[in-house]
């Protein structure tokens, strides 16, 4: 289920130990978990002080503005035989993905992109779509690896974590890009 979110085009983070130091505001403490190891936030986010925000609240803040510009969304056109002469009608799709690295390798399922003609990756406040190209899938996971061409400035990656060290009942967070709908959050729980 985590690996489904985390590696589906959207990024599941979990939470570390101390949060009560997420409160002070200078640092996104939410970080990706893996065995043990923290990996640095992807960005600085600060929020001034509140006092109408709870704990709760700063935190899926803090996680939402530390990973979101790594979230892209992704359309999809295909063409599909279908009718009684079986003529070619054109489909569309969407779903989101991560930004992998600086290379433009980019994340999502398998399902988004499968039988795509054209895919095109929007990424956080871009004006204009990316070509991608797809180039790594794994239909049985549920996973492809699409390539863009954009500038590296515009690239933010999204650290992939580690599964092997969740327990059953901690936080996660999965942010999305759905339908062009421009960064969406989710919480939840290892269940």
């Amino acid at each position: 289920c985590t690996m489904s979110a985390l590696l589906g085009g959207a990024v599941a983070v979990c939470l570390v130990d101390d949060q009560s130091s997420w409160t002070s505001g200078s640092v996104a403490n939410a970080q990706v978990a893996a065995a043990g190891t923290q990996i640095a936030p992807i960005t600085n986010a600060s929020l001034p002080p509140n006092p109408s925000l709870t704990t709760e609240e700063i935190t899926n803040i803090h996680v939402y503005e530390g990973a979101n510009r790594g979230v892209v969304n992704i359309l999809t056109q295909s063409s599909v035989a279908t009718g009684f002469f079986m003529l070619p009608t054109p489909e569309e799709g969407a779903g989101s993905g991560s930004v992998l690295d600086k290379q433009g390798h980019i994340l999502t399922n398998y399902h988004v992109v499968e039988d795509a003609d054209q895919i095109q990756v929007r990424l956080p406040g871009g004006e204009k779509p990316y070509e991608g190209k797809l180039v790594g899938t794994d239909p049985e996971n549920d996973i492809a690896v699409l390539k863009i061409d954009a500038p590296p400035g515009e690239l933010f990656p999204v650290p992939l974590g580690n599964s092997n060290s969740l327990h059953v009942g901690q936080r996660v967070y999965t942010l999305g890009n759905p339908f062009g709908f421009e960064g969406t959050l989710t919480t939840g729980i290892i269940s």
